[in-house]
């Protein structure tokens, strides 16, 4: 499972919007995985930008999009 399917799962078990410093938390005890800070806010950056599954709700701090955006 990649990083951001990670936190996509960690954000839908959560059902609002988290700090980057506790989706790593969820992935870490749910799926077992040491994920790179820096590289899982890059990548979710991205996915914000392109629109795709997630949004920014404030500094380091993201959410899933809500169905039909």
């Amino acid at each position: 499972m990649s990083q951001i399917n990670m936190a996509y799962d960690i954000l839908k078990r959560a059902k609002q919007p988290l700090h980057v410093s506790e989706i790593i938390i969820g992935i870490e005890r749910i799926h077992g995985v040491k994920v790179d800070r820096e590289s899982l806010v890059s990548a979710l950056t991205k996915k914000v930008v392109r629109k795709d599954r997630f949004v920014r709700t404030g500094k380091n701090t993201f959410a899933l999009q809500e169905e039909g955006e």
